[in-house]
Parts: structure tokens; sequence; C-alpha cells
């Protein structure tokens, strides 16, 4: 996305706030979201720090919460109360007040008549900067700190609303990628995906098939365990993968999971390898891609694509990079887990190198995923419904062929983890 097109969508996000301040009118109404220097505006730690001040301001003044959604400024939440507005001005400034980190907080306040209750208009003096005394305003229009500056202050000052390091064990992260695996093909609907609506692009593959391929997963993953317990050298590895391929052959006669079974089989034995320490599973991950292709030819093809062996010799990026923060932060939004399933999915078409859309329609295939990637996050952070435009995008890639194997993939790897989550301790 060049510049232009980066500034019309802020613009059209701005826009998209103020028209959803309507459904507050006649009431007080407070927009919680969080004030983020630079460009990226979806930064760990946020969702669970709004979270956090909405339920404080819930306790302060009462909220009714009448809209919660990402958007190209961030995450936010709009909610309405009861309380005066001077009042509910009085409970925000308290909070962004109340600890270092509250000076991340927006806290707007809206009156019934929907004009704002500002700084300026109680007699209170601008914000200052994140990082000296002086207003913020006029540090970023002096351009006075840097991006990286900025940007570690931030990390700072988010730093007590990540999550803690957690410990995942081989057996529940086994668990949760045949849990994972069911989720994403239960998502509907899926453009050129098999779900529960129609088999898109895989006529081959109905979804009854999908389902027994997926219910072969767990003997496939208790010999990976197997091998990891007896610490068999990397051979054994592999043919655990070839006999899971070929059983999934022999029972539905197609190749359904193959790309799953490689990612999800290196992705349970990084876990055993770096004794489930969460943190440490995206460069294990790419060490031992590393060796498994240490003796295999070069790894990108006539065009220029490394796939799904370039995807894991990188640490599985597209997930651990851009997918599961972004579906994590769609989660604490605490809105239609479906529609963070979308959220997810909009964003792995984006970035996915995708060498099955590849192989059905050539670069132009994976160029449409992305730009149908994006269509799919703007309308998601418009607050549309997302099912029609799936729907119709399904329609279009039956009739291209198109299809995304490799989204679905990371899709069922993404869900596997927040699968697996429910099981995590404290590392």
């Amino acid at each position: 996305m060049n510049e232009q097109e980066l500034r019309a969508d802020l613009l059209e996000a701005r826009d998209g706030r103020q028209r959803s301040l309507r459904r507050g009118l006649g009431r007080t109404v407070l927009m919680l979201a969080a004030n983020l220097p630079g460009a990226d505006k979806h930064r760990p730690g946020v969702a669970r720090m709004l979270r956090a001040a909405l339920e404080a301001l819930d306790r302060a003044i009462g909220l009714e919460l009448l809209e919660s959604r990402s958007d190209r400024l961030g995450l936010f939440h709009l909610a309405a109360s009861s309380a005066a507005p001077a009042a509910a001005k009085a409970a925000a400034l308290a909070l962004e007040a109340a600890s270092p980190s509250g000076r991340l907080l927006d806290l707007d306040v809206y009156r019934p008549d929907g004009g704002q209750l500002d700084r300026a208009g109680l007699g209170l003096p601008p914000r200052g900067c994140l990082l000296c005394p002086a207003p913020a305003a006029e540090c970023i229009r002096l351009r006075r700190h840097t991006g990286p500056e900025l940007g570690g202050r931030v990390a700072e000052l988010l730093r007590p609303w990540l999550p803690p390091a957690m410990h995942m064990a081989p057996e529940a992260l086994a668990r949760g990628l045949v849990l994972g695996a069911r989720r994403e093909l239960e998502l509907t609907p899926k453009p050129g995906l098999v779900d529960l609506r129609d088999s898109g692009s895989h006529p081959d593959l109905p979804l009854a098939a999908m389902r027994v391929s997926v219910d072969l997963l767990p003997r496939y993953f208790e010999a990976i365990l197997r091998c990891c317990r007896e610490r068999r050298p990397l051979a054994d590895f592999v043919q655990a993968g070839i006999d899971a391929e070929d059983r999934m052959t022999r029972a539905i006669r197609a190749n359904a999971h193959k790309g799953y079974i490689f990612l999800s089989g290196l992705l349970l034995m990084a876990a055993d390898r770096c004794q489930g320490r969460a943190e440490l599973l995206p460069g294990t991950v790419a060490d031992l891609a590393r060796e498994c292709f240490a003796n295999a030819p070069a790894g990108r093809d006539h065009l220029g694509l490394g796939g799904v062996r370039a995807e894991a010799m990188a640490g599985l990026p597209a997930v651990f990079e851009h997918g599961w923060p972004r579906y994590r932060e769609a989660l604490d939004a605490g809105g239609p887990e479906d529609h963070a399933g979308f959220q997810l999915m909009a964003t792995l078409m984006q970035r996915v190198e995708d060498t099955t859309a590849v192989s059905r329609c050539g670069l132009d295939g994976l160029a449409r995923l992305r730009r149908d990637g994006a269509g799919l996050q703007r309308l998601l952070e418009r607050g549309d419904a997302p099912e029609p435009r799936l729907a119709e995008l399904n329609e279009e890639y039956r009739r291209l062929g198109l299809t995304m194997g490799g989204v679905a993939d990371c899709l069922a790897l993404t869900f596997a983890l927040r699968e697996a989550g429910s099981e995590l301790v404290a590392g």
C-alpha cells in the first residue's frame, strides 16, 4: 500500500468513527482508543490496556458498550453513560493519570449534542510529550524525536499489558493442532476453500472427506511426539510425515492437508525442542526447517516464489508476526469470534506467498488474493458484515479455479495456537 492509499484509509477510518458516534446522540458518549505514534496502531498489549480502561470506567460511571472494532487507526471502544459529561471527563482524566501507561490512552468524551468535551474547554493544558515535558503537539510539529525513540517508549509503557511468558506443552499443542484444523474447516464462508457451505474450488474435496482427513491427524501427532520422546533422528520425523500423507491419500484419494502436515509437524517438533517456551517457537521452527532442507535443492521456483518452504525457514512470520497478533487483538476486542477469524484471514491473504493460488492462476492469482484481503480488511474496519462479500468472492474464485491452500494452513496453525492457549500455564 502506497502513502496515498494509506492516507485515504486513515481519513476513512476517522470518518467511520465520527459516523459511529451518532449512535450515542442524546447521551454522554466515550470513545476509548490508544494514542500511538507511527504507522503501527496494532501493538501487542493495546487490546488488554483498552479492555482494562473500559472496565475501570464502567466501575466508575457505568457504561453501555455500543461498539468495539479495529480500523486503520487501531482498536477502539465506543460506550454510552448516564453520567454527566463533566463527570465522565473527570473519570477519564483520572484514569489517564493513574499510571505511566495511561499516557497512551486516548479517552474522548462527547456531550449529548455530539460536541466534544476536550481539555482546552476545561481550561487544562495540552497533553505532554511521550519523551519530554514539552506539549506533544509541539514535538510532533518540530519532529523533535525519532521514530525509534518514540517506539521504544511505547513498548516500555505497554510492557505491563503484555501477556506473561508462557510454557506450551507439546501435548497441549498437539491437541490444539487438531482443533485448529477443524476450526479452519468450519469458518464459513472462505473464498475458494472447503467450508460448511460448499467445496469452493475443490470439487474433489467434499466436506466429509476433509473431516476424515482432520480425524487422521492425531495419529500423526502421536508419532511425532513419540519420536520426540525417544530422541529419534530427523529422518524418522520425515517418515512420520510421509506416512501421514499416505494415510490421507488412501482414505480420501486426494491431497487435503499435505501442507498442514508439514507445517504442523514442524511446529510440534519446535515446541519439544524449545521445551514449550512459546517466545522461542518462531526461531526454533526456522532452525528445524533449515535442517530439513539442508541437502535439498534451492528453494524457489521459476517465478521466484519460496512458498511454504520459505515461510517455514523464516519462522512462520505470517503466523507469528502478522496473523496471531491481529487475531488475538480481534478476540480481545470482544466481537463475534467468526469475525476475528475473518480478520485473521484478511491479514493472511495479504501476507502469505500462496503457491497454490499461483499454481492455479499464476501471479495474477496471488495479486488477486492480496487485493481481496485488503478489501476484506477495509470492510471489517468499517464494521460491515463480511459474509455477503465473502460469498461473492467464493463464486468468483470457483469460476476462476482460484484457491488459497497456504492461507488455509496458516489459518489452522493460528487457530491451533489459540486452542492450545486454553491449556497454557505461566512459564
